[in-house]
């Protein structure tokens, strides 16, 4: 088992789905958490149960809602450790970059737009940290601007985090807002109906997360399928 860390206060559930959802297509098994605060996917996979922790599943994805970490997911399943071959969290507050233990996660993203909230709330998520982490940058902005970069960066600097090269720009554009908002009324993962640029994107973030496991060309085509 992998596990993924998706980090900030930015609404990432559609982003960690249809990276579920590719992946899943690739033939991986993957459970998704949801260890934010507003809990979002509550309201979007299928409740099978009163009780504050449960998984459900989502066009073909496993969720799991309300776990603080991974051995209270293992003894929900009725097993000694969990098999998926990937687990994705998604994690907006210290209690659970602690809990899930997101440091020792394959890959961390660090996912934010240069909005000033989302910027301080991370601050206070990061400053759990003791010892170095490496994150990467996803930025979900329709305003690309060094400028931005530059202010997260004074802002982020005395923190023990070691950046990747790598940078992922997702656009946010009017149309993948749209994509999102149509694969959220027929409760179907499209990703067909997003703009190239995020595609792009998508296909870049998945393949740092398969790299070596699954071939770019591979992400490309069940992206561009699906």
């Amino acid at each position: 088992m992998e596990q993924i860390s998706f980090i900030g206060v930015c609404d990432k559930k559609d982003l960690i789905l249809n990276v579920a959802k590719v992946m899943s297509t690739l033939n991986k098994s993957v459970l998704i958490v949801d260890a934010t605060i507003m809990q979002r996917l509550r309201y979007i996979a299928p409740r099978i149960s009163n009780t504050p922790t449960y998984i459900s599943e989502y066009d073909g994805i496993d969720i799991a809602v309300g776990f603080m970490n991974l051995m209270g997911i293992a003894n929900y399943l009725g097993r000694n450790s969990i098999d998926y071959d990937y687990v994705l969290i998604d994690t907006d507050n210290p209690q659970t970059f602690n809990s899930f233990m997101v440091q020792n996660s394959k890959i961390n993203f660090f996912v934010t737009s240069y909005d000033e909230f989302e910027l301080q709330r991370s601050l206070e998520i990061l400053s759990v940290i003791k010892a170095n982490i490496n994150l990467t940058k996803v930025i979900i902005s329709s305003d690309i601007d060094n400028k931005h970069d530059e202010y997260m960066d004074h802002l982020l600097e005395n923190f023990p985090i070691t950046w990747s090269q790598e940078k992922i720009l997702f656009a946010d554009t009017d149309a993948d807002r749209q994509a999102t908002l149509v694969a959220q009324l027929i409760k179907q993962i499209e990703i067909k109906n997003y703009s190239s640029p995020y595609k792009d994107a998508l296909e870049y973030l998945i393949s740092l997360i398969l790299e070596g496991i699954v071939d770019q060309s591979s992400i490309r085509r069940v992206i561009r399928r699906k």
